[in-house]
C-alpha cells in the first residue's frame, strides 16, 4: 500500500473539544475517513499522553488536528486551546522519540461543527445524538475534509 498525503498508512484526526476529543481514522487509498470514537478530555497533560498511546496502538504515522479558526480566519479562545493541546501532545511525542515519525498537521475546521449539525438533523439524529458522538463525526469531517484536499485525483497517473 502506498503511504498516504501525510506519508503514512495510518492517518488519526483529533476534534479537541472541552470536554471530549472526537477521534476520527483511515488509512491509505482509501479515500474515506470513519469515526474511531472519542477521548474525554482530563487536564492536558494527562490526555496528551492517551492521545499518544492511541497513535502508538493504531500505527499512525500523521495526526491531523482541527484547528477552530473564527470565521474571518483569525484564531479564536478555543483555537488557543487547541493549539497549547497540541503543544502537550508534540511534546509527549518527543519523549517517547517519535517527534520524527509521527507528522502532526493543523488544519482549518471553521463550520465543520454546523455542517454535522445540519446532517444530523436532516437524519433526525440531532437531538439522540450525545456530545462525544457528534465530536467524532466532526473528526470525520475535518479528516475528509483534509483527504480530498490532499490526496492526488485517481486515475491522474495511472
Amino acid at each position: 500500500m502506498a503511504d498516504g498525503p501525510c506519508g503514512s498508512e495510518v492517518i488519526l484526526c483529533l476534534d479537541v473539544g472541552d470536554r471530549h476529543i472526537g477521534l476520527a481514522r483511515t488509512v491509505a487509498d482509501v479515500g474515506a475517513a470513519f469515526p474511531a470514537g472519542s477521548i474525554d478530555m482530563g487536564l492536558p497533560a494527562e490526555t496528551a499522553r492517551t492521545v499518544v498511546d492511541r497513535i502508538v496502538l493504531e500505527g499512525t504515522g500523521c495526526l491531523v488536528v482541527g484547528l477552530p479558526l473564527g470565521l474571518d480566519g483569525a484564531d479564536s479562545m478555543q483555537t488557543h486551546k487547541v493549539r497549547r493541546f497540541v503543544g502537550f501532545v508534540r511534546k509527549e511525542l518527543a519523549a517517547r522519540g517519535l517527534n520524527r515519525i509521527v507528522r502532526v498537521e493543523l488544519v482549518d475546521e471553521r463550520l465543520s461543527s454546523v455542517a454535522v449539525e445540519r446532517a444530523a438533523a436532516s437524519e433526525g439524529l440531532s437531538d439522540a445524538m450525545g456530545r462525544a458522538s457528534k465530536d467524532q463525526w466532526e473528526a470525520v469531517y475535518i479528516l475528509q475534509g483534509y483527504l480530498n484536499r490532499t490526496s492526488p485525483v485517481r486515475g491522474q497517473h495511472d
